[in-house]
């Protein structure tokens, strides 16, 4: 199973939409196994695949009660499916706020590595883990980055997007000892066939040294009327063009 993490500082720049479609690619187009996590309070990709419940179980009770001994709490306990057959998932909601606060004040070295071993008792039942992160370098997202082979990093055009992914960078080097090949890729997310949007995409590939998708994904009202539907771009619009943008994004990930 290849753990994927969907992180970013800044909001509003596509994460969770960027999350799901990818999901949605792998499942229900490649016909792949696919796990999607929600380590997000908002529960935003919960919503989209029609899982959420303010007071439900899923990655905060993962999180806070797995101990890999104890039969009530193996990590199948926490998974639904959902309406789409190659997708399962693990929910969130607010109390995974609860759950940061709770990581932080234990004084053991297993704190940051509890997903990880979570992942590693259904690893063999799925192809990839497809996981939406919170905008926070909190113990949640520290524990998901930590089980993850890649992590896709959206970036719009602007300064401040720029500076963000430079900082997740500063910040994965801390957690090399855990995870020695923990890897960001740039993913160019709204993109407008204009002149700053251009020299913006030409920079990021050619001078800002990291590793970025070939595909950068167009701006779309779409994307908004399918968060509004709560449905995943592809399912809500198949052919559209951030669907098709998404769709090569798939297939890159897939050559890899």
């Amino acid at each position: 199973m290849k753990v994927i993490a969907v992180m970013s500082p800044k909001g509003g720049i596509g994460k969770t939409t960027t999350s799901d479609a990818i999901a949605y690619m792998l499942g229900e187009e490649h016909g792949k196994r696919v796990l999607i996590v929600d380590g997000d309070p908002q529960g935003d990709t919960s919503k989209t695949f029609r899982r959420y419940e303010p007071e439900g179980i899923g990655m905060s009770e993962l999180l806070g009660r797995h101990s890999g001994t104890e039969e009530s709490y193996r990590t199948s306990t926490y998974i639904q499916t959902t309406e789409y057959p190659h997708i399962d998932i693990i929910t969130a909601n607010g109390y995974l706020m609860k759950t940061d606060m709770d990581l932080m004040a234990r004084q053991d070295n297993k704190q940051i590595t509890l997903f990880r071993h979570a992942l590693s008792e259904v690893r063999d039942a799925y192809d990839y883990c497809i996981c939406d992160c919170g905008r926070l370098f909190d113990m949640v997202v520290i524990n998901i980055l930590i089980a993850s082979d890649l992590i896709i990093a959206p970036v719009k055009v602007g300064g401040y997007e720029n500076e963000a992914v430079h900082n997740l960078q500063e910040q994965i080097e801390d957690l090399r000892c855990f995870n020695q090949l923990l890897r960001i890729k740039v993913l160019l997310t709204m993109r407008q066939k204009n002149k700053t949007s251009l020299e913006f995409e030409n920079w990021m590939r050619a001078e800002s040294g990291f590793d970025v998708f070939e595909t950068a994904v167009r701006r779309s009202v779409i994307t908004e009327k399918s968060t509004i539907a709560m449905m995943p771009v592809p399912a809500f619009a198949k052919n559209c063009i951030v669907s098709q943008d998404y769709r090569r994004v798939t297939e890159e990930l897939l050559k890899e």
